[in-house]
């Protein structure tokens, strides 16, 4: 749903009080010249709320012809206060709408949107450095699959608009945030953060969610790896243990190349 600003709500109410304060004068005082309140009342009806009762505004016109000069220029002063009273208060709906538009931040609708229509992709759950490598790494692939994020974190969030990748506003460990990223249409999720007890419990509940989700995760500590995959993981990394063999085996090219 549309979330609406402080702003714009006292805009509406500002907007509805004036609306009010014009039509109620206006009936009242054309209700004292002319004493026929139905003819003033469709009058109202036809200014404000553009009713076809154009009828009632010419009758009201010829009426005022046979009042004395000072009547006349009392209905034309109503008539032209209505009129600039109606353009006000559509100028303030139209502020209003297009401020709770902007406040809304219709991109989060829009991502979250085409993530729910998702079928057999990938989802990657944290944002950082490690996942942005990721997606770089399947954006060069051959077969383009299609990849959903979910983060909570604002800036994240406004960068992955910009770039048009789907991103899903929240915390992997929430089942409906899953549930928002068609984790139980994916056919692989993979957890990034570096935090093995949500990386944990997110494992858990996509599981409860797709039995036959694949699940990558990667891991801070070595222990924890065993209870990854007791949870359901399919594969877990120790990133600093491979980047450590990594090193390692640069190490030893190095040292042979120059004994």
């Amino acid at each position: 749903m549309l979330e609406m600003s402080e702003e714009s709500g006292n805009v509406i109410i500002l907007a509805t009080i004036i609306s009010l304060i014009i039509i109620i004068f206006s009936l009242i005082a054309l209700l004292c010249i002319t004493h026929n309140i139905y003819l003033d009342a469709y009058y109202i009806i036809d200014t404000f709320f553009g009713a076809p009762n154009s009828g009632a505004t010419w009758d009201l016109a010829q009426l005022s012809l046979l009042f004395p000069p000072q009547k006349l220029a009392i209905i034309l002063s109503i008539v032209i206060i209505d009129n600039l009273g109606k353009l006000l208060i559509v100028s303030f709906v139209i502020a209003a709408v297009i401020d709770i538009v902007s406040y809304a931040n219709l991109e989060k609708y829009i991502s979250a949107a085409h993530a729910s229509r998702m079928r057999d992709h990938i989802i990657i759950c944290g944002y950082n450095t490690l996942a942005e490598r990721l997606i770089m790494k399947l954006n060069t692939l051959k077969k383009k699959h299609e990849i959903a994020v979910i983060d909570n974190n604002e800036e994240t969030v406004i960068e992955l608009h910009r770039r048009r990748i789907p991103i899903v506003e929240g915390s992997f460990t929430n089942p409906k945030i899953l549930k928002l990223a068609s984790a139980d249409k994916a056919k692989i999720i993979v957890f990034v953060e570096q935090n093995d007890a949500k990386n944990l419990i997110g494992i858990v509940e996509a599981k409860k969610l797709n039995k036959e989700i694949k699940a990558l995760v990667r891991s801070t500590k070595e222990e924890n790896m065993t209870k990854m995959y007791r949870v359901g993981a399919d594969m877990c990394v120790l990133p600093e243990y491979i980047a450590g063999i990594s090193i390692g085996e640069f190490l030893l090219k190095h040292i042979e190349v120059h004994k």
